[in-house]
């Protein structure tokens, strides 16, 4: 008994490819800084930077200045940009957005 040939077609990711918009790739590394109209929102952004490296157990380098804040993300062990400094990315880029242009209750 024969079944011919089966159809072959491509298949979708399961997760969507998405670009990291406005980051910058230098030496195996992604770099943003973030620029805040006041402290309080940079220490907030801070904060939650923190909390975040604690949940998902990725840290970030972060460097603090008195209007901006960068971060340099790699995964450190294998000197490389991979998904969770992606994900961390796309998670840093939504909470400023959060804190500088979010709606206060």
């Amino acid at each position: 008994m024969s079944f011919g040939s089966l159809p072959v077609s491509p298949q979708k990711p399961d997760v969507p490819i998405t670009v990291v918009n406005r980051w910058t790739k230098s030496d195996k590394t992604l770099l943003k800084k973030y620029s805040f109209r006041t402290k309080d929102m940079r220490n907030s952004f801070v904060k939650e930077v923190f909390g975040h490296e604690e949940e998902v157990g990725h840290h970030a380098d972060i460097t603090i200045s008195e209007d901006s804040v960068s971060l340099r993300l790699q995964t450190k062990n294998i000197e490389e940009i991979t998904e969770l400094d992606k994900e961390f990315a796309r998670w840093a880029d939504s909470t400023y957005r959060d804190i500088c242009y979010g709606t206060e209750e």
